[in-house]
């Protein structure tokens, strides 16, 4: 134990990590074993990628020989003549053009046995197979095919429904074309019913890893109905949307229901429909269980011995901390004399120790200076208060109300004993020391109003916010008051009318900061009157110096206050103050 007493700290933890080794072990299988995870999962994805383009390209090959099937419909003779008649509005013909379009009709199915039946909506009538019956219930202007080909007024896909147009209630996927003419021609669609388990096939359900394939469109719906919960789920998440939108394939990975899945996609090139896979990662992962049960049963074995050897360990490790310890729960106790005293003096606990000594020290010293800097604010707060509470000024506003209710003036008593409330109020500010610049200029606005009522014809004022959105701004209560105090008592003491107090309100130069200035047309002062405003400490009035230590306290450097005068010139003071909250500018 003496030897163990000389070592360093240092190297009693290197003892300690040397019997703590074999927790390594736990650290190397869970890298070998996610490392691995990753492996298979990409490999899986890749593969799955693989499968998704090739059936999408499936998908476009069969889709694109549909609309070459289509185009050559389109182009038939019997298909010319009756658009022609259809742009003309003859009518005459229908029913000759309904039987001559019927053997067109068979070819493209035959053509393409996707094809479920195919409708023609024109000005002179409709036209379809005559083998199928049509549902005369719905007319194609009810349909929700009629509103999206109205609305896009191009060739649109429409998801899987229920067929309205012919009897039978069978699901398709509908094509909505505009004919291929060579004269303009106005109200003629041509509907294209694909089987909606044909098009199923196409994309394929599953593929050898046991992945579910299926389609979206450009929202993220379902192209056709699918049965499985796990895609319905997929396809509500609207991951394949967000991805698909800048990307024309891709693979991820997702939570869904506290299970995570592998998700693969490829956009079509004929339209905005996406094939989509998804396999679940446990599937995926399920040869490496074998692993994961032969590292935990190693780590848990290592675990056993390191507990094990860590508890002696622990035991001759702890006890100079736990000595640190005891010092540090008696300074809990507010006990500030407490120290650490070290049995082993060349180790890096005793060097804590020595230093957590010398914090105690800086720690008392700071103390004693927050309880003087906590005094002086408490002593800038009072002055603060005091400056609103001027008996001198609540004298001349009482004796103000008094008269001129003696002379009658009961309205205008009225209004002053409100703004007096109004005030006070304000100023008070329910013990809070900031508040807002919308509450400063009113606090300021009700003083001027209630001393040019006291001094009737001495001056007139004008406020002025040029940026609204700095009504919001958090400023310290009271400093806008004693400057137009100053304004009046000091700067027109000499006069008896035409004085002028403006303040204003508006954002710097830098538009991280904003400015309020208060300028009056009063005496002024001289350059060593100015300096020395920084400076002296009156008891008659509010200090310059006073509002600038309180500045200082709620900003620090980022406050500037800076006053302007002349002999016969007028007094500017102007407080430069840094933006605070959601309205400053980037």
């Amino acid at each position: 134990m003496k030897i163990g007493s000389k070592l360093s700290f240092r190297n009693k933890l290197q003892s300690a990590f040397i019997a703590l080794a074999i927790l390594s072990i736990l650290i190397t299988g869970f890298f070998s074993y996610t490392t691995t995870a990753n492996i298979l999962q990409n490999n899986a994805l890749k593969l799955t990628q693989d499968t998704v383009v090739k059936s999408a390209q499936i998908v476009d090959e069969k889709l694109n020989k549909l609309m070459l099937v289509m185009m050559t419909f389109m182009i038939n003779s019997s298909f010319q003549k009756m658009l022609k008649d259809a742009s003309s509005g003859n009518d005459r013909a229908y029913f000759t053009h309904l039987s001559n379009m019927d053997n067109v009709f068979s070819q493209a199915r035959i053509a393409e046995p996707l094809i479920q039946s195919i409708y023609i909506s024109t000005p002179i009538g409709e036209f379809y197979p005559l083998s199928m019956n049509r549902n005369r219930a719905t007319a194609f202007e009810d349909t929700q095919l009629y509103r999206r080909i109205a609305d896009e007024k191009r060739n649109v896909w429409i998801e899987g429904h229920e067929d309205q147009l012919f009897t039978g209630n069978r699901r398709v996927v509908s094509l909505i074309l505009q004919p291929i003419a060579e004269y303009p021609v106005r109200d003629v669609y041509v509907v294209v019913n694909v089987r909606e388990d044909g098009l199923r096939k196409i994309v394929g359900s599953s593929n050898e890893g046991g992945s579910l394939r299926f389609l979206l469109d450009a929202s993220g719906a379902l192209v056709y109905n699918e049965s499985e919960p796990l895609i319905r789920q997929t396809s509500e998440t609207r991951l394949v949307a967000d991805m698909a939108g800048a990307n024309t394939s891709g693979f991820t990975s997702f939570e869904l229901e506290n299970r995570t899945y592998l998700l693969n996609f490829a956009k079509l090139e004929l339209n905005d429909w996406t094939v989509v896979a998804i396999q679940s990662k446990a599937s995926v992962l399920k040869d490496l269980n074998v692993v994961k049960w032969t590292i935990l049963l190693i780590a848990g074995l290592s675990l056993i011995v390191t507990v094990l050897l860590s508890e002696w360990f622990t035991r001759f490790l702890l006890r100079p901390l736990q000595r640190l310890q005891l010092v540090m729960k008696r300074v809990e106790s507010n006990d500030l004399t407490a120290r650490f005293e070290s049995r082993d003096n060349e180790d890096e606990l005793a060097q804590l120790g020595t230093r957590f000594n010398r914090m105690l020290e800086q720690i008392v010293v700071l103390i004693d200076e927050v309880k003087a800097a906590e005094s002086s604010k408490r002593s800038t707060e009072i002055k603060a208060l005091s400056a609103q509470m001027d008996p001198h000024f609540l004298y001349n506003t009482l004796n103000t109300i008094y008269w001129k209710l003696k002379l009658n003036q009961v309205e205008h008593s009225q209004r002053m004993v409100v703004a007096l409330s109004r005030l006070f109020q304000i100023g008070l500010n329910k013990g809070q020391e900031m508040t807002t610049l919308r509450n400063e200029i009113e606090h300021a606005r009700q003083y001027l109003a209630l001393q040019s009522d006291c001094y009737e014809n001495l001056f007139r004022y004008e406020i002025a916010v040029r940026d609204e959105s700095l009504l919001d701004q958090p400023v310290p209560r009271i400093i806008i008051q004693p400057l137009v105090e100053n304004s009046i008592l000091h700067g027109f003491d000499s006069m008896e009318s035409g004085g002028e107090i403006a303040v204003e309100a508006d954002v710097g130069p830098d538009p991280d900061s904003w400015f309020i200035r208060v300028r009056d047309n009063g005496r002024g002062m001289d350059r060593s009157a100015v300096g020395s405003l920084y400076a002296q400490d009156s008891d008659d009035g509010y200090a310059v110096s006073n509002l600038l230590s309180r500045l200082q306290l709620c900003y620090g450097d980022e406050a500037r206050l800076a006053v302007h005068s002349g002999i016969d010139e007028g007094t500017s003071v102007e407080i430069v103050m840094p933006r605070r909250g959601e309205d400053k500018h980037e």
